[in-house]
Formats: C-alpha cells, sequence, structure tokens
C-alpha cells in the first residue's frame, strides 16, 4: 500500500511567523468532485477576516511527492494543478512548466494597489490530475483537506466529497485524520456522513486547526471506479531523454563518419619534411587546427634559412630580467605565404632588431591575423563540404539543444537537464574535428605522421648517414621537432655525434653542446611564445558599495 513520505500538500503564506495572525479563518468549506476520467475538481471557500490591512493571501499546493508502498518500493510523483479559478477577485497563479520546475502552485490572491481589512468572502477552483493511488486491492484517495502549513487558525471546518458516478463506500472505507504532522490516530473532532453517492464532514463545535495541524481524509475507492491512465512505455516516461541523446549521439556520428572522419592514412616512414612545407603548415595538418606553437616554430625555421639571428640576452643588473634579441639578417622569399610575412614584418616592422620583451601585449593581434591566414592556407588540403557541415553542425548542435534542454527540464527535471547539457558541450568539442582531408592531405598526413615517428624513434646510425647526405640536418629539422614537441629527444641524438649547436642562435653562456643549446633555446622560445600570444588584462574602476550588487532582495507579507 502506498504511503506518502511527506504526509500533507503544504498550503503556505509567505510570511514570517510573527506575521502569522494577520488574519484568521472563520469557516471553510471545501467540495471535492471525484472524476472517474482520473482526475478531481475542488471548489474551496473560505470566509476570512483580516486583523490588519493586507493585500490578499497565498495558496500554495505541492505538486512533487515521494511515495512508498508496503514492500519499500519507492515512486516519485507529480501531480498536476490547472483550471485555476478565483471569481470575484484578482490573482496570479504559475503555469505547467513552473509547477514542474518548483514543485509546487502558489495562487496568489489580491490586488497590489490595495488593501483589504476585516471579512472576506473567497473562492478558489482548481482540477487536480495524477493524484490517486491505483494499489492491489483499492484506489485511494488521500488528500489534505486543511494542510498544515496554514500560519493561522481555521474556527470551523466543512467537507463534502462527491464520488464517481455509480460508486458507494461505506464507513468502513473512509478514514479522517486530524491534528499534527503524522497522527495516525482516526478523528473525533468530525461529525461524518456517508450517502448513497457523497460524503460529509462537519468539525464539531468548539473544534479548531492551528498552524502544524491537519485535515487529511482517505478513502479506498473500488477498483474499476477511477480510470488508470498509465504510461505506453514506462522507460519513456521515466528515462525518455537518453533515448533522445542516444538519437543525437548518432547522428552526430553518422555526420562524423560521413564528413569529419578522415580517409585511411597509412604512416610512410620519411627522414625529411615534405617539399616546400613549413613547420607552422606541418603543425596544422596534425592536428587540424591553428596553435600559437606552430607560428613560434617558424623562427628556428627561418634561422636555418640565415633570415634571422636570436640572441640571448643575460641582464646582469638586480631585478632586471633576461630578454632575447632577434635580428633580422634577409628578406623573406616573395613567394612565401602570408601567414609568415605577416609575423615575420611584424617582427621588424620597426627596424632590423626587435627584443622579445617589447612584443608583451601588443603582438598578439599579429599573432592572431597570421593565424587565421594559416587557417585559410591549410584549406586546399581539406574537403570544402566538411568545412560547410563543420557549421551547420555546431549551430545546429547549439540549436538543437536549447530546445531539448528546455525539453528535458520541463518533463524529466534537473538531471536530464544537466547530463544533456554536459553532452551538449561534449558534441561542440567533438565537432572541433568535423574537418576531413582530401587525397592531398592524406598523402601529406601520411608523410608527417612517419616523420613524426623518425624524430621520435630514429636510431643514431640512420642519423649517421643523413648527416653525410647533409651536414645541416639538425638545422633543417629542428623546427618540425619543435612542432612535434619532441625537440630536446630530438637534440639529444645529436648530442652523442658532436654535431655543433646552430650558429644562429647565441645563447648567453655559450653553447658548446646541442644539449646545451636545446635547453637554451627551448627556456628562449618559451618565453617567447609567452610573450608573443600576451594580451593587456582588462581592468575595472570603483563605484560599488556593499550590498549594492546584484541578487538583493527581502520580503514580507503580502
Amino acid at each position: 500500500m502506498f504511503r506518502l513520505l511527506l504526509c500533507s500538500i503544504a498550503l503556505a503564506l509567505i510570511t514570517p511567523l510573527t506575521h502569522g495572525q494577520d488574519f484568521e479563518v472563520d469557516s471553510y468549506y471545501v467540495k471535492i468532485t471525484l472524476n472517474k476520467e482520473g482526475y478531481f475538481d475542488i471548489v474551496e471557500t473560505y470566509d476570512i477576516n483580516f486583523l490588519y490591512h493586507k493585500h490578499g493571501i497565498y495558496r500554495d499546493i505541492l505538486t512533487k511527492y515521494t511515495l512508498k508502498n508496503e514492500t519499500g518500493k519507492t515512486e516519485k510523483r507529480q501531480i498536476l494543478i490547472s483550471e485555476i479559478e478565483v471569481p470575484g477577485h484578482k490573482f496570479e497563479a504559475p503555469g505547467i512548466f513552473s509547477q514542474k520546475i518548483s514543485g509546487k502552485t502558489q495562487i496568489k490572491i489580491g490586488d497590489p494597489n490595495k488593501t483589504v481589512v476585516g471579512p472576506v468572502h473567497y473562492e478558489i477552483r482548481y482540477r487536480v490530475d495524477n493524484a490517486y493511488l491505483f494499489e492491489k486491492e483499492a484506489i485511494r484517495f488521500y488528500w489534505n483537506l486543511k494542510p498544515s502549513d496554514w500560519m493561522t487558525t481555521f474556527h470551523e471546518i466543512n467537507f463534502e466529497v462527491v464520488l464517481p458516478q455509480g460508486t458507494q463506500v461505506d464507513e468502513s472505507r473512509v478514514f479522517l485524520y486530524t491534528g499534527t504532522v503524522g497522527n495516525n490516530a482516526l478523528s473525533k473532532d468530525f461529525e461524518l456522513q456517508i450517502t448513497d453517492d457523497r460524503i460529509f464532514g462537519t468539525s464539531n463545535q468548539g473544534v479548531e486547526s492551528k498552524f502544524g495541524e491537519a485535515v487529511t481524509l482517505l478513502i479506498d475507492l473500488p477498483k474499476g471506479s477511477i480510470i488508470e491512465k498509465k504510461p505506453f512505455w514506462p522507460f519513456w516516461t521515466n528515462y525518455g531523454w537518453t533515448l533522445i541523446l542516444a538519437m543525437i549521439g548518432a547522428l552526430f556520428y553518422w555526420l562524423f563518419q560521413k564528413y569529419g572522419k578522415d580517409d585511411p592514412a597509412p604512416t610512410v616512414i620519411s627522414y625529411f619534411p615534405p617539399e616546400n612545407m613549413d613547420p607552422a603548415m606541418v603543425g596544422f595538418l596534425i592536428n587540424d587546427r591553428e596553435d600559437a606553437s606552430d607560428l613560434i616554430s617558424l623562427l628556428p625555421h627561418w634561422g636555418a634559412q640565415g633570415l634571422i639571428e636570436i640572441h640571448e640576452i643575460d641582464n646582469k643588473a638586480w631585478f632586471t630580467k633576461d630578454d632575447t634579441m632577434i635580428r633580422k639578417k634577409g628578406e623573406l622569399p616573395s613567394v612565401a605565404p602570408k601567414y609568415q610575412k605577416t609575423v615575420f614584418n611584424g617582427l621588424f616592422k620597426d627596424g632590423s632588431e626587435v627584443l622579445v620583451s617589447s612584443l608583451k601585449n601588443s603582438f598578439y593581434s599579429t599573432m592572431n591575423k597570421a593565424k587565421i591566414q594559416l587557417r585559410k592556407e591549410a584549406q586546399r588540403f581539406y574537403e570544402p563540404k566538411s568545412r560547410k557541415v563543420f557549421w551547420y553542425t555546431f549551430a545546429g548542435i547549439f540549436i538543437t539543444f536549447i530546445i531539448v534542454l528546455t525539453f528535458f527540464l520541463y518533463h524529466w527535471g534537473f538531471i536530464a537537464l544537466i547530463v544533456g547539457g554536459i553532452f551538449g558541450i561534449t558534441l561542440l568539442i567533438l565537432n572541433q574535428f568535423m574537418i576531413k582531408k582530401n587525397p592531398q592531405g592524406i598523402r601529406l598526413y601520411s608523410e608527417l605522421k612517419g616523420y613524426k615517428k623518425f624524430i621520435k624513434t630514429a636510431e643514431e646510425n640512420r642519423i649517421k648517414m643523413l648527416l653525410k647526405e647533409s651536414p645541416n640536418y639538425f638545422e633543417t629539422t629542428m623546427a618540425f621537432a619543435l612542432t612535434f614537441g619532441a625537440l630536446d629527444r630530438w637534440a639529444d641524438k645529436f648530442d652523442k655525434l658532436d654535431v655543433p649547436p646552430p650558429s644562429w642562435y647565441q645563447a648567453a653562456s655559450g653553447s658548446h653542446s646541442i644539449n646545451n643549446f636545446s635547453r637554451s633555446f627551448s627556456n628562449t622560445i618559451r618565453t617567447t611564445s609567452t610573450t608573443m600570444v600576451s594580451s593587456p588584462s582588462s581592468s575595472s574602476s570603483g563605484g560599488g558599495s556593499s550590498g549594492g550588487g546584484m541578487g538583493g532582495g527581502g520580503g514580507g507579507s503580502w
């Protein structure tokens, strides 16, 4: 048998306890008409005496409950309050969406521009759905005729329950409970009368119901007297949101397989980078995105071409940081890509020498422009339709989840909302990989994978052979090792072969070995990278005050 863990349907005026006696209920009458279609209609009539000037009253009805049967199994139940009317009075009432979110219905009665005092008559009408308890032996109507959280005293209470058409019950199937919450003794405070189709109740003379006390009616109706509206598919009712997410995920997977996943690219071992390919473009093709580190790798690339020199400056003075000077030694070829020209010309716009420290909080705009140019230049290695699908999918995910998350919150609550939100963000992140290479891009990617693997796993004998063919092999390849994040490992292989460090880089303490060069250059390039992409932080002014921000508020009696 179902039992309510929350025993009462709270009915509250949102006022401090000190103002709980601003009015009294001289007489209260409630009529409930049970309908075999699975709902019941309620009419509550109040004769209220306001002791002070007030605008009106609140009527709160809880709509979320936890039910428990005899076996201990629990059920979450959401009832629905609809068709609310308050004849002759202004009132405000929430819609269905608000009920589902807040777990209650609050009917606010009164005019904010008027106050009342003395006797006032109110009549509240509404319909209740999904509140019957269907058990093995009976169908239970279990309702708080007068909830416990009214912050006032009810001096007289009368009720009438109209049974479903053709339904009869006797006194053995009618149970009335009064007093404090949790009291399970049958009430002696009311006189009950049961006819063929109705149940009447009248409070005995002198009986009052105060704050914290309830009047609860339980009726065991015969099986079949009320139609049980079972969900067509219970899993959908409770967990349908998981199916929606699964379908969205399957659609995204299909799009990725068709428009985003690269064709198979077997690894082809290579000892040199692809012809006419600089390390910035290599970095883009490896991970399908433009990074600042890709552009920074152009510095050693230009150094190996004799276009620049890099000098580490050791400032001996106290409280003075070390610096790096980049000196131009030649001009870029006219056929160099736009992103190379943007970075190179941006570095030397004021002369042939530039201190890295002077680029702080100013060079980032140049880097951002170059990244955009790098991305545009790289599109010749990608399928044009794939880029369009990327943007369409991005917009589709964004719009879909705005609609879907609202739907989740309405039907399944906050857990579905949170999980759905995380799922949507995950799809937006994965959508970054919705970029498919064309056949030329696949061929280059195969070579780059092999080249990257060689740099990480090359044997000493193979490197010796390559040095015989190309004595400057380390200089011409170190920029690509930097792009692959393997410069230190690559340099260590050459240190054992007594290869001299590049002449275009001058460390402050001197670089007598490849390893010393690698450590010094790595520190320099790290600092340079941070400086070249740094942007000025925003600042804020005063003018605020304690308690002056958003999120304030207060409350009081209505």
